[in-house]
């Protein structure tokens, strides 16, 4: 009977040995998976790690690929403004001077259209039914010093009084037919110094100021520089100049 028992109990021992050492193995073989599965996460860790510090060193890369690439269009833009500013100055530069050349063009025709005219300053204008080629031609004899035949014979265009805002007599714009009459006019105007008339040229209004202009600095230069002055017409515009003595030659004033 205890033999039995014995037998029995082996038995037993021996197949909770078995499950034991079946429950060893399989928890060797657990432990095993679960060591390789844990290294293959620490694999794929190091691996994401590895490609996550690329991937800043890339964004690292970029941002300051992208910082340089502002700062140069930056620098273009600056550039682009110079270039487009020094391009409208250039154009505003050529088309003042095409707009000057414009301007002296119309001056010069103006000029040419009154070339044959003078303007008489300083005549008495206080009668009021005077006969005004009457009173140029008396001017032309009496104070030119024109022979008198002469002066009654010269052939004039046109002649009357031209309003002015000012005060004083109103001037006489004389045309002549002959461009050699006025020639004569203004070759015998120096018979007019020290009287209070004078003839000059007709010219373009802004030549005209540009003369008014010039003959204040005339002024000035004859009494504090004691020069010889005179003002005459170049092209589209008027020049002012100088000399010392009669035989000395004329020098443009800047």
């Amino acid at each position: 009977m205890a033999s039995a028992e014995f037998k029995e109990l082996k038995s037993l021992i021996m197949g909770v040995d078995k499950k034991v050492s079946d429950f060893s193995q399989q928890l060797e073989k657990v432990e095993h998976n679960l060591t390789g599965m844990i290294n293959e996460v620490k694999t794929d860790v190091n691996i994401l790690k590895t490609k996550y510090d690329e991937s800043q060193l890339e964004i690292t890369s970029l941002r300051q690929d992208f910082t340089e690439l502002e700062q140069g269009v930056a620098g273009m833009d600056l550039q682009i403004q110079a270039i487009e500013g020094e391009k409208l100055q250039k154009q505003k530069y050529e088309l003042q001077t095409q707009m000057n050349e414009m301007k002296d063009q119309v001056t010069l025709l103006e000029k040419h259209e009154r070339k044959y005219n003078v303007m008489i300053y300083g005549v008495d204008d206080s009668k009021a039914d005077e006969n005004i080629y009457s009173v140029t031609r008396q001017l032309f004899s009496q104070n030119l010093k024109i022979e008198q035949r002469k002066a009654n014979t010269i052939p004039i265009a046109n002649a009357h009084r031209v309003p002015t805002r000012g005060s004083g007599p109103k001037p006489i714009i004389v045309r002549f037919i002959h461009y050699g009459d006025k020639q004569l006019i203004m070759s015998s105007a120096h018979n007019l110094k020290g009287s209070q008339i004078r003839i000059l040229d007709d010219l373009p209004v802004t030549m005209k100021e540009e003369r008014f202009l010039l003959s204040h600095v005339a002024y000035k230069i004859r009494k504090k520089e004691k020069l010889q002055t005179r003002i005459r017409d170049v092209g589209a515009h008027m020049t002012l100049e100088t000399r010392k003595n009669r035989g000395d030659p004329w020098s443009a004033r800047e």
